[in-house]
């Protein structure tokens, strides 16, 4: 993370903040449809018991590199909600809470944009949630049963909607400023 001085941010942080939240914003609609065209794949409903199969078949590969775009895609979007909710607290300089044993950087922004009134404790829990499952995803990805990854991917595909729009409402004026 930039240094933040007493006086704020640098200038060249505030450009390449606001350029990266820019390029997510446009980009994540796209993202966010690559998800749910990834879920779509597993049959109306997002079906468990098909996603179930294809995640562990060990001959049909067509089902198998389904069950990694849609791998690919959760931990795209989720990258984008945290990568936003990072640079948002950075750019506007919202105060976070101190670092849990747990915890991580997305989720000290994630409660950052809650006490900062962005987001309400229930999404903000769910976020945490979901970035924790990415985490999980992809660090511990040979031992990830099918129903996590299935439930990781409900989850990520209903808190990144719902954070997409309060985020993009507050974060609007901080991109005009000094751009």
């Amino acid at each position: 993370m930039a240094e933040i001085a007493d006086d704020g941010p640098r200038k060249a942080d505030r450009r390449r903040w606001q350029h990266g939240i820019l390029r997510h914003l446009e980009d994540f609609p796209r993202q966010y449809a690559a998800l749910e065209n990834a879920m779509a794949s597993f049959g109306e409903g997002f079906d468990l018991r098909e996603f179930k199969q294809a995640f562990r078949t060990t001959d049909d590969m067509d089902a198998y590199n389904r069950v990694q775009a849609l791998e690919r895609a959760v931990g795209r979007v989720q990258n984008f909600v945290a990568e936003l909710a990072e640079a948002g607290t950075n750019l506007a300089q919202v105060p976070r809470p101190p670092f849990k044993a747990d915890g991580s950087s997305a989720q000290q922004a994630f409660e950052g944009l809650r006490d900062a009134g962005v987001i309400d404790g229930a999404l903000c829990r769910r976020l945490v949630r979901a970035q924790k499952a990415r985490s999980r995803l992809e660090h511990t990805y040979i031992e990830a049963p099918a129903g996590d990854v299935h439930r990781a991917a409900e989850l990520v595909q209903a808190t990144a909607l719902e954070f997409i729009g309060p985020f993009r409402a507050w974060i609007e004026p901080f991109l005009e400023e000094g751009g």
